[in-house]
């Protein structure tokens, strides 16, 4: 049984535990310890368990043994999910997945209509990539600042060879930069200065001058969120 949070699962798998017994049902979920999911995995794998209720965790690159259906409840919010959760049953040569999906609002009763509509044209997701998500640059130069120091140069073509990148200007390359240098203005004053930048005066054909992106002390794992 899937459903969408850990609060849910461990709330399916009590009241599961009161009508089928404690040592047939379990929960599997990304708040556990490894050692408790892992038994957890094995104990369904030997046909220990009735039922078994799981989040995300269970739901890709595990061998979960023989299940015979796969109940959801509420909607996935999306088509890959949905199939990738129901496939976990009879998942073997010539088996038939089988699953069963258990709205719990009236609008998630129009969505669930829509996810087996969708199945059964064979639609999936529309994959939308953002372009130039400034948000995941500024995460990404403190990553890479914290392993090594860069020429700003060189990481603006690196940043550029990435396809969601691709129309990335050097001004919003720089005004990151700067923001990650500086830090931004909140009500206790300014914040999240997370890199240093320095000029390397070098001598060049284009009389260009460098900058080098090093990261501040205490920096290396940031604690408050990066807004560019």
């Amino acid at each position: 049984m899937f459903v969408n949070t850990r609060r849910m699962a461990e709330r399916v798998t009590h009241h599961l535990s009161e009508l089928l017994g404690s040592d047939a049902v379990t929960s599997h979920h990304g708040s556990l310890s490894a050692k408790l999911r892992l038994d957890a995995e094995d104990r369904l794998k030997r046909g220990d368990l009735k039922a078994l209720a799981a989040t995300a965790s269970l739901e890709l690159g595990i061998d979960i043994g023989s299940v015979d259906l796969v109940c959801q409840l509420g909607t996935t919010r999306s088509i890959a999910s949905l199939l990738q959760r129901v496939g976990r049953a009879e998942h073997k040569r010539g088996g038939l997945p089988k699953g069963r999906i258990f709205p719990l609002s009236r609008d998630e009763l129009v969505e669930c209509a829509a996810l087996l509509r969708c199945v059964r044209r064979g639609e999936l997701d529309r994959l939308t990539i953002p372009e130039k998500p400034l948000d995941v640059l500024a995460q990404q130069i403190v990553a890479a600042a914290s392993a090594e120091d860069w020429d700003e140069n060189e990481f603006f073509d690196l940043v550029r060879s990435s396809w969601p990148y691709r129309n990335l200007t050097r001004k919003e390359f720089d005004s990151v930069v700067k923001m990650l240098a500086e830090g931004f203005s909140t009500k206790r004053g300014r914040r999240s200065a997370l890199i240093h930048t320095m000029e390397l005066i070098i001598v060049c054909v284009d009389g260009a001058v460098h900058g080098s992106l090093l990261l501040r002390p205490g920096a290396r794992f940031p604690t408050t969120p990066i807004i560019a």
